[in-house]
C-alpha cells in the first residue's frame, strides 16, 4: 500500500504515521542514504530527499516509493523565491507530489496534527 503524507511544516505528519502505520524511526528511510528508500518502509521529508539528490525524472523517481509510507512538506505555496534552482526543487517536489497521489492508496492531509484523508480510507 502506498500512502502519501502532506502538510505544512512542523504539523505532525511524522507522529501521525507512525502511529497509524506503527512505524518506529528506523523504519524511516535516511534522507542523505539514496539507497535507504529501497529498503525502508517509509520517507520522511520527501522535499528534502529531492533537494540532496537533484531528483529531475518525477515519474522514474516516484515509481520507486510505491508501497512506502512517503511523508512531503508542502513547499509550493507561498512566495516563488528568486533563485530558479529553489523554484526548480518546489517545481520537480510538486509534480513527485502529483504522480505519488495518482497511484497512491491513501493521501492524507494534515495541518495542526488533524489528519484530513484526500484519497481512500484510513
Amino acid at each position: 500500500m502506498t500512502v502519501l503524507i502532506v502538510g505544512g511544516a512542523y504539523q505532525g505528519k511524522k507522529d501521525f504515521a507512525k502511529q497509524l502505520f506503527e512505524l518506529n524511526d528506523n523504519d524511516f528511510a535516511d534522507i542523505n542514504n539514496f539507497k535507504d528508500i529501497y529498503n525502508k518502509k517509509a520517507i520522511n521529508n520527501l522535499h528534502k530527499y529531492i533537494k540532496i539528490h537533484n531528483i529531475y525524472d518525477a515519474s522514474e523517481f516516484a515509481n520507486l516509493l510505491k508501497n512506502k509510507v512517503i511523508i512531503c512538506n508542502e513547499i509550493g505555496c507561498g512566495v516563488v523565491p528568486v533563485e530558479k534552482e529553489l523554484d526548480d526543487w518546489r517545481e520537480i517536489t510538486g509534480r513527485v507530489c502529483c504522480e505519488i497521489a495518482r497511484f497512491a492508496d491513501i493521501v492524507i492531509r494534515v495541518t495542526a496534527g488533524i489528519p484530513q484523508v484526500i484519497k481512500g480510507r484510513i
